[in-house]
């Protein structure tokens, strides 16, 4: 599966959600739907779910920390053409029956982080096709957590300065801190300059290049030219200060706010984003590829969860397409205190391919 297609998809989503509240995508868990449906489309349904795919059908994601599946349920009446069967296969299927069913296969596959298809089963839908996810990984350095106001919040001392660094993004410097997983998962955090807002700072991340500038380069004065403009000596980055620490060695100081987040998306909200514009016109047909039973896209929702707590975080999703017809610092050394009490980004990513799992933004302002 290819890293940039699923980052390609994830910002443009991003970039078309309206406002600055909280929320979570995941791009992964629609990417597969859009390229199987590209294959058993045609005309124009298939030229849209293609370039919104960015590339064909490439098999799941599957590690040991994140699980992927595919359901397909059919009614009765919708048989499948034979060629089904190398894309989705016999042990992925079954008949549609009721919402029970559906929601039993959601918690099986996602244990028990999600606990409802998010479409409706009505008696308009013939056909639903189906993708689940479920991510759980432990931070290879824990925080602690205490209570700070109404909210619960974590930080935690870390000596590895390369956790931070510093981007140029398109629309002002961005700073990247790395929560690193035990396993293949590490959860990217992202804060920019205060005005910067959702849209802009996720997909400028999701895109970003080269090494930037490192938490040893920020303690150092960031000598490079290039960056200067980015600099001051208290307040080098944004949500980063240069304090003193009682600690001799470097560190990162990070603290930050527990989160967990679930949100619902319906994908016809911006069906250009997704390539479905002409796979919901019901006048016709556009999958024969899937059944010769003429069947359009009714439905295509998104029901989405993520969790980041002191000792790990935890991921899920489940998309579908129904068809139808700390104490005072003594002087010591330095430290980089990076404090994410703005709102903030954060991207779980596959670190062997840099794929990412899900997207989203914190905003408890």
């Amino acid at each position: 599966m290819d890293a940039h297609q699923v980052s390609r998809l994830t910002a443009r989503w991003i970039e078309n959600l309206s406002g600055e509240d909280t929320t979570v995508v995941s791009g992964l868990g629609v990417r597969p739907l859009l390229a199987l449906l590209a294959v058993l489309a045609d005309g124009p349904a298939r030229t849209e779910l293609t370039e919104a795919a960015g590339g064909p059908y490439d098999g799941l994601l599957q590690t040991p920390e994140l699980r992927m599946a595919l359901g397909l349920w059919t009614s009765p009446e919708v048989p499948l053409q034979p060629g089904v069967d190398r894309l989705l296969p016999p042990e992925v299927r079954g008949q549609l029956t009721d919402q029970a069913a559906l929601d039993a296969w959601v918690v099986e596959q996602t244990d028990g982080l999600i606990k409802r298809m998010p479409i409706t089963l009505n008696d308009d839908v013939q056909l639903v096709l189906a993708s689940a996810l479920a991510l759980k990984t432990k931070w290879a350095l824990p925080f602690n957590e205490y209570p700070r106001g109404e909210r619960r919040w974590l930080s935690r001392a870390d000596h590895d300065l390369e956790s931070v660094r510093v981007y140029d993004g398109p629309t002002g410097p961005l700073t990247v801190v790395t929560v690193v997983g035990t396993g293949e998962f590490d959860v990217r955090l992202i804060a920019g300059e205060p005005g910067q807002g959702r849209g802009a700072v996720l997909a400028a991340a999701l895109e970003l290049g080269g090494d930037g500038v490192t938490g040893a380069e920020l303690l150092a004065g960031a000598s490079s030219s290039r960056w200067k403009r980015l600099f001051s000596s208290e307040k080098p980055a944004p949500a980063v200060e240069v304090i003193e620490s009682m600690s001799p060695v470097p560190t990162v100081m990070l603290s930050m706010p527990y989160f967990e987040i679930d949100a619902e998306h319906d994908l016809l909200e911006h069906p250009e984003v997704f390539g479905l514009d002409s796979a919901t016109d019901k006048s016709r047909g556009h999958f024969p590829g899937l059944s010769p039973f003429p069947l359009a896209v009714g439905q295509a929702k998104q029901a989405v969860m993520a969790r980041f707590s002191a000792t790990g975080f935890e991921a899920a999703a489940v998309t579908a397409m129904a068809m139808v017809a700390g104490s005072a610092p003594m002087p010591g050394g330095k430290a980089l205190k990076v404090s994410l009490d703005q709102p903030f980004g954060f991207i779980a990513v596959h670190r062997p391919t840099g794929i990412p799992v899900v997207a989203g933004w914190v905003n408890y302002s």
